[in-house]
């Protein structure tokens, strides 16, 4: 389990970034600083201006002081300016660089993870809370730090003037942040427990919208809708307790400086009632006072925002240390020429779960087509995917063509091998930018063959621009047959040795299946391939059937003699 980040930690976390744009937050902390400097100066520049024309009638210096206070306006428009320019550049790559590395994550992290991952939750992470990393850099490092200079040079400042209003002023501080430390731990427990809900929500919105079609002919709007409603109470309680909590935490600072605010302002009058006190230094004293009160809710109010951002930034810090298929250790090449496959004794379970297989061993010659059938949940796709490296197993081996797996690369190893699933992926793009997935560079010529094989030819001739003809996000306007096709011409141009095809006809009509049997036909020639099935039609086209039952290989033999002689067999698949 992750470590659960504090502020220190988040700021170890996040100054790699910002250790690649330093010179940029440098000028930018710059900037801040001068700004900080010209709000110093200010009062004073007026307290002086204003004690010489009430006490002293020198307009002449009222007039110099006058044209350097413009000076310094104008300094500070200039400074701002570059400042924002800063900012607007840091916002977008520092973002960006954080975007990059989690993607690139995400792209490589194990597949037993992703089947956990709730995708709401990882596009929130990615979209949103980066974003807020920025803004933990900016807001609660460079201004947090800024403003603590800035807090510092008013006290010493104020001590000059009159130790008294020192004393006043610093009896605020301890007692603010004290009661902000209280209230931020518990802003931090409810945006924790708020983004957990919230990446939930993201998800099942995510599914329910792309599956509004299905709810509605279900007749189940009222059930979604009160599921909808249920997520926006717990948001909404949330949230509530949030606002509840900050909005206190701010009282009782606002309550604290109004009974120091009182204090000064008897003070001053005592002092000028006496004669110790000018109009210019009374305007100071005043302005740094609020200046004060101002820098310390700054850091109460900046506090909670950081407990808050910390909560979202602790989902950014989570994705950065899943566990990813870099963790594999094989090196070399895989050579496939016969394609021969053996599970020795492998054993495997789910996190959190009860092993799925234990000491499991199957052997399957080269050039032979398997299938594999049973119950949902018996572990087929799980064998097959381990073929892949997705899964690895905890003992055993997995040997090809006497190598086994485990030292050889990922790259590799999936090069060999050639998977059409039931769920075919198809990008919004043409026919050939979705086939060209299969291989790279591939030439017009080559893409003509394999659609010729895959039985798209005589579809692709009749659309007005042919390979190049622009389909939809998901396949839209592509039929289920279609998009089989296309996953199996991807197959001939990856031109694998051993090709894994996972429930592939599962969804489609008995007549467009056995279309997509003779394209089999084509592609299983010469190679080694593994059939997971559910219908006893693409069982036949088989030479052997793997019968498996929790993990454990029930039966094993010639596809024929089993359909005739398995009980087991003729019962999974209703054959009387």
């Amino acid at each position: 389990m992750n470590k659960k980040l504090t502020y220190f930690s988040t700021i170890k976390f996040l100054s790699k970034y910002i250790k690649a744009y330093k010179i940029n937050y440098f000028l930018f902390g710059i900037g801040w600083f001068f700004d900080i400097v010209l709000k110093l100066y200010t009062p004073i520049m007026f307290a002086v201006m204003i004690d010489e024309i009430v006490y002293y009638r020198n307009i002449s210096v009222f007039l110099r002081i006058s044209v350097a206070f413009a000076i310094m306006l104008l300094f500070a428009c200039i400074v701002h300016f570059f400042t924002q320019a800063q900012y607007a550049y840091l916002e977008i790559m520092y973002s960006f660089d954080i975007k990059k590395d989690i993607f690139h994550k995400l792209q490589y992290a194990k597949a037993d993870y992703l089947s956990y991952l709730e995708t709401g939750d990882a596009m929130n992470t990615l979209q949103y809370y980066t974003s807020e990393c920025m803004n933990f850099v900016i807001r609660n490092i460079i201004h947090t730090f800024n403003n603590f200079l800035a807090l510092v040079f008013y006290i010493i400042n104020i001590f000059i003037i009159g130790w008294q209003f020192g004393i006043l002023m610093l009896i605020g501080v301890p007692i603010s942040v004290y009661t902000t430390t209280k209230f931020g731990k518990k802003i931090r427990k409810c945006n924790d427990e708020y983004n957990k809900v919230y990446g939930k929500y993201s998800g099942w919105l995510l599914e329910r919208l792309s599956g509004l079609k299905d709810i509605r002919m279900i007749s189940a709007q009222n059930a979604v809708g009160k599921e909808f409603v249920g997520f926006h109470r717990q948001l909404f309680h949330r949230k509530n307790q949030n606002r509840v909590i900050t909005i206190s935490s701010q009282s009782v600072t606002k309550t604290i400086n109004l009974i120091i605010q009182m204090a000064i302002y008897c003070l001053c009058a005592y002092l000028a009632c006496r004669g110790k006190m000018t109009i210019g230094v009374l305007t100071i004293v005043l302005t740094y006072f609020v200046n004060v009160t101002e820098k310390v809710t700054f850091f109460s109010d900046y506090f909670i925002e950081a407990q808050k951002r910390i909560a979202s930034i602790q989902k950014v810090y989570d994705l950065f240390h899943v566990p990813t298929e870099k963790e594999w250790k094989g090196k070399d090449s895989l050579k496939v020429s016969k394609g021969s496959i053996q599970f020795d004794h492998i054993s495997f379970g789910y996190e959190n779960k009860k092993e799925l297989f234990h000491d499991f061993s199957l052997e399957i010659e080269g050039g032979q087509t398997v299938a594999l059938v049973g119950k949902s949940g018996s572990g087929k796709t799980t064998l097959a995917y381990m073929l892949t490296g997705f899964y690895q197993q905890k003992k055993g081996k997995i040997i090809i063509d006497g190598k086994d797996i485990s030292e050889c690369s990922l790259k590799s190893i999936r090069e060999s091998i050639g998977i059409v699933q039931q769920d075919v992926l198809v990008f919004d793009g043409s026919i050939k930018d979705n086939l060209l997935l299969g291989k790279k560079g591939a030439s017009d010529e080559e893409i003509k063959e394999a659609c010729e094989k895959a039985g798209l030819g005589e579809f692709i001739q009749s659309l007005s621009q042919g390979i190049n003809t622009v389909i939809g996000t998901n396949g839209i306007g592509l039929s289920g047959g279609q998009m089989q096709r296309i996953a199996i011409a991807r197959i001939y141009l990856k031109n694998p040795k051993i090709i894994i095809f996972d429930e592939a006809t599962s969804a489609l009509d008995r007549e467009t299946e056995a279309y997509i049997h003779e394209s089999w036909k084509k592609v299983l020639a010469g190679r080694t391939s593994i059939v997971i099935a559910h219908r006893i039609s693409s069982v036949m086209l088989c030479e052997k059937t793997v019968l498996m039952e929790d993990g454990v290989l029930y039966e094993y033999g010639n596809t024929m003699e089993l359909v005739q002689n398995s009980k087991t067999m003729r019962t999974l698949f209703a054959i009387s």
